[in-house]
């Protein structure tokens, strides 16, 4: 079955899909969300997406894989070229001002899903798969920012922490506030750790 109206595996019902599960997990929650819902939502047939996925679980794992590779794409689309480890923190935490709308999802997703009392591993390692390569990236960056002479010594696993913390808290109170302006308080974050960071 190639290329039909409600095939599933073309691109853009695929993309279709992916951002209407998002969309409905993140609003609703991964328990209150069915096959039928995302089906009604998409104008697929349930059938379709249970045989391209197998369950809802299968789903959701892709759609947050996407939504994680989303936002990389975005990051490395900001840091093509960038070398100083000062302007890859900025590219990162700017990320989050391009991207905050998907990763506002993300985050939404992953507080509905800690609070269900049944959890499953493979989504457990979907959920965490953003902040490992967010640790990575930020870390790393610190990492060689000291060793250049460019940061001051400090803990990078501690700054780390600090700054996925707080951009999660942002992303939280924007869901929770309207009037809350992320990208203000994310700008603020970025010029207090760069200020912070280097010598």
């Amino acid at each position: 079955m190639t290329g039909g109206a409600d095939d599933p595996e073309t691109p853009d019902s695929m993309a279709i899909l992916q951002d209407v599960a998002l969309d409905l997990f993140s609003s609703r929650g991964f328990h209150a969300v069915t096959i039928k819902d995302i089906a009604a939502a998409t104008g697929l047939n349930t059938s379709l997406i249970y045989y391209y996925f197998g369950s809802k679980e299968d789903l959701f794992l892709q759609t947050v894989q996407v939504a994680v590779d989303r936002a990389f794409s975005q990051f490395e689309v900001l840091t093509e070229g960038h070398t100083a480890p000062d302007q890859i923190i900025h590219d990162w935490i700017e990320t989050h001002i391009a991207q905050r709308v998907l990763i506002r999802k993300l985050v939404e997703i992953g507080l509905d899903y800690a609070k269900a009392g049944n959890r499953v591993a493979r989504i457990d390692t979907a959920m965490r798969q953003f902040y490992d390569r967010e640790r990575a990236v930020l870390s790393n960056t610190i990492r060689a920012g000291i060793a250049q002479g460019l940061f001051n010594p400090v803990d990078p696993e501690q700054i780390t922490e600090f700054i996925s913390t707080f951009l999660d808290g942002a992303m939280v109170r924007s869901s929770l506030v309207e009037e809350f302006d992320a990208a203000r308080a994310i700008r603020g974050l970025q010029s207090f750790v760069l200020s912070h960071l280097r010598r």
